[in-house]
């Protein structure tokens, strides 16, 4: 905890490292889990810098070497010497653009607390913010708070620093039962970044302890700061969540040039990813997104149905917030989860290493780094290291099944994967979505209400799974589809409903998994809505051995209900079985 130091993305190799004696001492707690978002980090990165501030100096780095190329002096007395005590960290809170901007921690209405801690608001806001020239130090302009700035309500822009100076509603009704009043009415405004000069400044319905900019679309998203990070949730001796009141639960947007109100929201929580115009919560509390322009719940189109329920993700056994990229949500989620993005197929996991209590997979220059972030954390797990991954979606031997949370809403262009262990799209292809057999089951808490794929019969047995390596030949199918399969019955048929009337291709993916099983042993007849389509259909005769898929296509006219059966014939030895289904709507 005495070091900051810089490693290759691509090699893992150490670049470069820098001593600085108890830069890590405020992050060094369990309590503090460990506690980035509420203090703020120590140093933020640009391309061309690395700024660190240690002992009331602002060191300027060199990315790649890392040798110290200018050193700055903050305005502003240190944490220590605020509160009279020599054991405090020093701690602050900066935004970095294309100046930087520093805070000393203060609260001025809270004033007799004790700085830290865990059920106090002091230590959350600054009373004073400077603004430096980040190339040479020159400090620009200073400003004193009424109230005091709130550290996580303080963003920068190219021109712009939009803060607020103030208490959150929540935090004001404590006052009155401290026999307090505020200080000042709360204000939320927006300063010339060059300058200081006040753009606008607004008193109207100011809330939010937690502040997010889209610099795309000019919007500014104030809420309450819902990460679990300390001073949110902490542990009592007795077990019992004791969560802080200050944090409001629903969110306003602003627009930035003029900070007009755009809409407001009573269930949405920051903080949140900004993907194009979707808004997504990033909160362990919430898993749901809005739009960005309006507020309005994002909503997605049901798979076969079309009918349309909120847009969420899927997230268990998480500690804090999560980091994002173009195409993946990353978490933890029992271990390192992701949720995909591009697909909108759900939730899967990279199991087997740990993922920390902090958000510690980062998605950058081509490959997924998950760096070892666990030395607080208590849970008990197989693997603690550093890795990184790269995109390989060409490779069969590469497996990734996600959990249903929904899909791209085209019912006439889907493919069903019996026995498949969850969900995948076929990225290297067409980029179809498949769904797990237990996406076809309507008892399913997860398929209540849409009614869209009937199986009269659904459970374990009768399923089986080998490995994609191990198909010979895929024969027109995917190695991964051809890999698994469904044993039915002559009890059992296969009804799907709601499907758009029209001509369509049904593509039908065969394959035997049992190394041992020979031609003649598994012999049956395929019926479409009841008509005969394969009459004694061998497919190890067909394919010439096991482990070798074969699709067969067939053109059929469907009113809303497609009906397949698998009919066993008199001299087979074995059940007949099915490793996928494709239904492709003509246009």
């Amino acid at each position: 905890m005495e070091t900051i130091s810089a490693r290759c993305v691509y090699t893992g190799r150490e670049l470069w490292e820098r001593e600085f004696p108890g830069i890590g001492k405020p992050f060094n707690s369990v309590s503090n889990k460990p506690g980035a978002t509420y203090i703020g980090s120590p140093f933020v990165s640009l391309p061309d810098a690395v700024y660190l501030r240690w002992e009331g100096k602002i060191y300027r780095s060199d990315p790649p070497p890392g040798r110290t190329t200018g050193t700055f002096a903050l305005p502003g007395r240190l944490v220590e010497a605020i509160y009279d005590d020599r054991k405090l960290p020093e701690l602050g809170a900066r935004e970095c653009a294309r100046r930087l901007s520093d805070s000393h921690r203060r609260t001025p209405s809270f004033r007799g607390s004790t700085s830290g801690g865990q059920q106090t608001y002091t230590g959350t806001s600054s009373r004073r913010l400077a603004v430096l020239q980040r190339h040479s130090g020159e400090v620009l302009w200073e400003r004193e708070a009424e109230v005091g700035f709130r550290h996580k309500t303080i963003v920068s822009s190219n021109d712009a620093l939009f803060l607020i100076d103030g208490l959150s509603e929540n935090a004001l009704k404590h006052l009155p039962q401290r026999g307090r009043k505020p200080e000042s009415p709360s204000k939320f405004m927006a300063l010339e970044l060059a300058s200081g000069r006040e753009i606008w400044n607004s008193g109207w319905k100011v809330l939010g302890t937690f502040l997010l900019y889209s610099e795309d679309y000019d919007i500014l998203v104030e809420s309450g700061n819902f990460d679990v990070n300390w001073g949110h949730v902490t542990l009592t001796k007795g077990g019992s969540a004791a969560r802080r009141e200050d944090e409001p639960k629903r969110a306003t947007a602003r627009r930035g040039r003029d900070g007009k109100v755009l809409w407001e929201s009573e269930h949405f929580l920051l903080p949140a990813v900004v993907r194009d115009t979707m808004l997504i919560s990033a909160s362990r509390y919430d898993h749901t997104a809005v739009c960005l322009l309006t507020g309005e719940p994002s909503m997605r189109e049901e798979p076969h149905t079309g009918k349309t329920s909120r847009w969420r993700y899927s997230q268990r056994k998480n500690c804090d917030a999560l980091n994002a990229s173009v195409h993946l949500l990353l978490f933890r989620s029992g271990y390192a989860g992701y949720f995909d993005l591009e697909h909108d197929t759900g939730t899967g996991m990279f199991t087997g290493f740990r993922a920390g209590c902090s958000a510690n997979m980062i998605a950058a220059d081509g490959v997924l780094s998950a760096l070892d972030y666990s030395r607080t954390c208590v849970c008990s797990y197989p693997i603690q290291t550093s890795l990184a991954l790269i995109h390989m979606p060409g490779d069969s031997n590469i497996e990734f099944w996600t959990r249903y949370e929904g899909s791209r809403p085209d019912p006439t262009n889907h493919g069903l994967n019996f026995g498949a262990p969850g969900r995948r799209v076929d990225v290297a292809g067409s980029g179809r979505v498949w769904y797990g057999e237990l996406d076809a089951d309507p008892s399913h808490p997860s398929q209540r209400g849409h009614d869209a794929l009937d199986l009269q019969r659904y459970g374990v047995p009768g399923t089986k799974y080998r490995h994609p390596s191990a198909i010979v030949d895929s024969g027109g199918s995917l190695a991964w589809v051809a890999s698994s399969l469904r044993e039915f019955n002559n009890q059992e048929r296969l009804v799907i409903r709601d499907l758009p009337e029209g001509e369509y291709a049904l593509r039908l993916h065969f394959a035997e998994l049992d190394d041992h099983v020979g031609p003649g042993q598994r012999v049956f007849d395929v019926l479409i809505d009841g008509q005969k389509m394969l009459d004694g259909f061998d497919i190890v005769e067909d394919t010439g051995g096991p482990l070798r898929g074969t699709v067969k296509t067939f053109s059929v006219p469907i009113d809303g209900t497609l009906s397949i059966e698998l009919r066993k014939t008199e001299a087979s030895e074995l059940n007949p079985v099915i490793s996928g289904m494709e239904v492709l709507g003509k246009r």
